[in-house]
């Protein structure tokens, strides 16, 4: 339920555009007297809904500021659902700071981070998960992070949603019902069939959960760090994989004491890959404190690549147990070169061995489809739908997850039952916004950019 005080009278304005000098320059402004501001500024005495005006701009002595387009709409038939003005002019920063000081001269206030997507919001034109969509469009950094994203902006997300809400609240009606005119010889679980369809709505959430796990990877990317003994040839990897010279090559073995981070798009895919010190007893105590880094960084990563010279290194990382046991590993066995052998994957210890030249980039390729692989992001070309999702969204469906378990351990309690689908009910909620805490809302939307 939307909030009403958060919603007010005031009009808002701010560059919409990139900061920076560009060929058009955009300020949009959003509220009650955006048609007010635009005529002063512009001289225009009518103007006309969903049309686009060339006109002059004039500050409030008369000059002329500029000649561009003003783009009009009236609410609810706008972005915000308010009355919406769009001036598009040349983009110089100057002229537009100059402009938008006229625009806050005539009455509008500077606009807060993400405000105007926050009025949609509270304007019922798009749901939570739809807005924080358009955060997710902007700062998408792979081809599929945007495709993704402009999936939940289309609310193909909040639709598998609100399907799934409709159905539990249909269940949570017939058992009230059922409580509230109970027939001692009729059991109304049973002839409900709540159990085949709650089963049915858990493999849905699952599903869903599969696909958000997913969506939130591609959008936020993950950590991949290399481990292996000095010399074993981590740098030259991190280097082929950013084609980059980011890590020192060398024949000295410790040379790299600090991680070595890159970020790489591998197959549309956003990946931080660190390049940790190598593992090994020493006494210097600077390459001591980096190796002691280095096991920090294995427990933080999604997957970790583990670089070998020999594949009886194996059984050393398993005795020593550097990893948890439901990290994500794959065995890389490079340096083929100096045996004349060929690129191959087998599996070693109930992880994936990849074989490679790091040195005359061997291998390579296989390696990278086992690191997608490993993520469970191997169809991304098929026919499944992906959307962008957030960590929030992850908690949540872990959440409806929790107490959609408890609802099927309540069968002999229908009170109880009901209560835990009121429970997986209010979480899904939490998704589109339907119910948000206020200060919930304000910690999504200050992460937006100013004239979004």
């Amino acid at each position: 339920m939307i909030n009403p005080s958060l919603i007010n009278d005031v009009t808002i304005a701010a560059i919409a555009s990139a900061a920076g000098v560009g060929g058009v320059g955009v300020i949009r402004i959003s509220g009650s007297q955006s048609f007010d501001i635009a005529k002063k500024i512009t001289g225009i005495k009518v103007i006309k809904s969903h049309k686009v005006n060339l006109v002059n701009f004039k500050d409030k002595n008369g000059n002329l500021i500029d000649k561009g387009l003003l783009l009009a709409f009236k609410c609810p038939r706008s972005y915000t659902g308010e009355d919406v003005i769009e001036f598009q002019v040349h983009g110089g920063p100057s002229l537009l700071h100059y402009l938008l000081e006229e625009t806050l001269y005539r009455g509008a206030r500077i606009a807060e981070p993400g405000e105007f997507t926050k009025r949609a919001f509270l304007n019922n034109k798009i749901d939570l998960a739809q807005a924080e969509a358009v955060a997710d469009i902007i700062n998408a950094s792979t081809y599929n992070a945007v495709i993704n994203a402009a999936s939940s902006l289309n609310g193909n997300f909040s639709i598998k949603i609100n399907s799934l809400q409709k159905k539990i609240i249909d269940i949570r009606m017939y058992i009230e019902a059922c409580l509230d005119f109970p027939d001692d010889d009729i059991d109304f679980i049973k002839k409900g069939q709540i159990e085949k369809k709650l089963l049915a709505i858990k493999q849905e959430i699952d599903e869903l959960f599969k696909v958000a796990k997913k969506g939130q990877i591609i959008q936020d990317g993950f950590q991949m760090c290399l481990v292996g003994k000095p010399n074993v040839g981590k740098s030259t990897l991190i280097n082929l994989f950013s084609q980059e010279d980011l890590a020192i090559v060398t024949d000295i073995p410790g040379t790299t004491r600090d991680p070595v981070r890159a970020l790489i798009n591998l197959s549309g895919i956003p990946i931080k890959i660190v390049d940790t010190a190598g593992i090994r007893e020493t006494s210097d105590s600077i390459e001591k404190a980096g190796i002691d880094k280095t096991l920090e960084i294995i427990q933080s990563s999604s997957l970790v690549l583990i670089v070998l010279e020999h594949e009886d290194e194996i059984h050393q990382y398993i005795e020593h147990s550097i990893f948890g046991h439901d990290a994500k590993i794959i065995w890389v066995l490079n340096k083929i070169d100096l045996l004349s052998q060929e690129p191959y994957q087998k599996e070693a210890n109930g992880y994936p061995l990849i074989s490679i030249s790091a040195k005359f980039n061997r291998g390579i390729q296989i390696l990278e489809k086992q690191i997608i692989k490993s993520l469970g992001l191997e169809n991304l070309e098929g026919n499944e739908q992906i959307f962008s999702a957030r960590q929030r969204h992850i908690e949540a469906l872990s959440d409806i997850m929790i107490h959609m378990n408890q609802a099927f351990q309540n069968f002999e309690h229908p009170e109880l039952l009901a209560e835990e689908l009121l429970l997986v009910q209010k979480f899904m909620s939490t998704v589109t916004g339907e119910f948000t805490a206020d200060d919930l809302l304000g910690e999504i939307f200050s992460r937006f950019c100013i004239g979004k």
